[in-house]
């Protein structure tokens, strides 16, 4: 699954914060000129601050993109040798990633970087007061903020102000087996009559049709969008939702998951469907790289349900972001500034690029990209329309009941009503 990429060094020079006396003695005569990533240079001649950058990042774990991270870092600590990077990246999977910065937060200890969560996530860090709003440097440096799609940084906006520079984005998809489906004679799954055919086909023939984990599930997603369309997607836990959820059961009783659904983790679903266990899986992008190996592997956006509002729309976004500390040390400041204009220049983010996803800054092209990734693109260039995913809008407590409540769902214990009605109360007790 890791693609390793050839290390580019990117030259990147920090202004250093010098003593106080030699500022005094230089006034008025030394100026800064601009280094190649744009970030100030300081007059030669002054010994190096060595400096200990904390950064927290998803790449970590089976993250697709750690072996480009674990490159980029290294190619940025060779160009600069006064920086070592503490590296702090824990992995997104049950909920690491988050417990671990919101512990940070409460207690004060924030890494200078984060490529975090941004939506509702993003309130928890700006309450802190402790992260950089980035407006200002980005119009101190406008060649950088040229790299940028300016409508995406508008719209990863909170309460008005950026916080959070979108890099790496996602979509979601239904992936299915070429191979398995020419094997059973069946159409692609482009209709729902098409889709559950698949999925009664497959069943009756002792494969898996639909992988998924009913403890952390992406098909609710692909299901409410479909049912009632980007507006009453925003329509928190709606009863609208209700026949969107049905679908869950009624695929249940039809056996499409796989027997252990309940205890099975994300991580397990996708194993099932890149070892051909099972026919279908609906997920992220983030899976493509380790599925673009396999030719046979195709996507497309799930498929209009019945009476749905939703046709040939996907879940899409920026859903993470660079946030930076502000902090009162220059250096360490200018340090970070200069580590996350490195890591979202085009060489670098190309690197990334190759590997998956779709992208807010401008990227080189590698060359590299394999027929999957660009069948992803592809369906999202032609999309009628995106949303982001539920819980970018909910409560954390809230969306994880919500999951709780779609594994009683498709095992009889509890109706589509039930589980939304739990979920608002629970949702609307947080807004208020």
């Amino acid at each position: 699954m890791k693609i390793r990429k050839t290390s580019r060094k990117l030259t990147v020079s920090l202004m250093l914060v010098a003593l106080a006396g030699a500022l005094l003695a230089g006034c008025g005569s030394n100026k800064d000129s601009a280094s190649p990533d744009g970030a100030s240079s300081p007059t030669t001649g002054k010994e190096e601050k060595q400096i200990k950058l904390r950064v927290a990042t998803s790449f970590a774990g089976s993250d697709p993109w750690v072996a480009s991270w674990t490159d980029a870092v290294q190619s940025f600590q060779d160009a600069n040798p006064n920086i070592t990077i503490v590296d702090e990246s824990t992995p997104v999977n049950q909920e690491a990633l988050r417990t671990k910065v919101k512990a940070d937060a409460a207690t004060g200890n924030l890494a200078d970087v984060l490529f975090y969560f941004n939506g509702s996530e993003t309130k928890m860090l700006q309450e802190t007061g402790a992260i950089v709003s980035w407006e200002d440097e980005l119009a101190k440096d406008p060649e950088w903020a040229g790299t940028f799609n300016a409508a995406i940084l508008d719209k990863v906006k909170y309460d008005g102000k950026l916080y959070s520079l979108p890099y790496i984005g996602f979509y979601e998809g239904l992936f299915w087996n070429k191979e398995l489906f020419d094997k059973h004679q069946l159409e692609a799954p482009t209709t729902f009559d098409a889709f559950m055919k698949a999925v009664d086909t497959f069943a009756a023939n002792d494969m898996i049709p639909f992988a998924t984990s009913l403890t952390t599930p992406y098909i609710q997603e692909a299901l409410v969008l479909s049912q009632v369309g980007p507006e009453g997607q925003q329509l928190a836990y709606d009863p609208s939702w209700a026949p969107a959820l049905n679908i869950i059961k009624d695929l249940s009783d039809r056996k499409a998951f796989p027997r252990d659904a309940l205890t099975l983790d994300d991580d397990k679903a996708q194993a099932l469907f890149s070892g051909g266990k099972a026919a279908m899986m609906f997920n992220g992008s983030w899976t493509a790289v380790g599925l673009s190996a396999n030719p046979a592997i195709q996507i497309a956006p799930f498929p209009l349900v019945p009476g749905g509002k939703g046709e040939n729309m996907i879940v899409s976004g920026f859903g993470s972001g660079w946030y930076m500390k502000k902090n009162e040390d220059q250096a360490q400041y200018d340090a970070a500034l200069a580590f996350i204009k490195y890591m979202t220049s085009p060489d670098v983010a190309g690197t990334f690029a190759a590997v998956g996803g779709t992208y807010a800054v401008k990227t080189a092209d590698t060359g590299s990209t394999a027929p999957l990734l660009k069948a992803g693109n592809e369906m999202v260039a032609q999309a009628k329309d995106f949303v982001m995913p539920i819980d970018s809008y909910v409560s954390r407590e809230s969306y994880t009941d919500f999951l709780k409540g779609l594994g009683y769902l498709a095992n009889g214990k509890k109706t589509a009503e039930e589980v939304l009605e739990q979920a608002k109360k629970l949702s609307d007790r947080n807004q208020g």
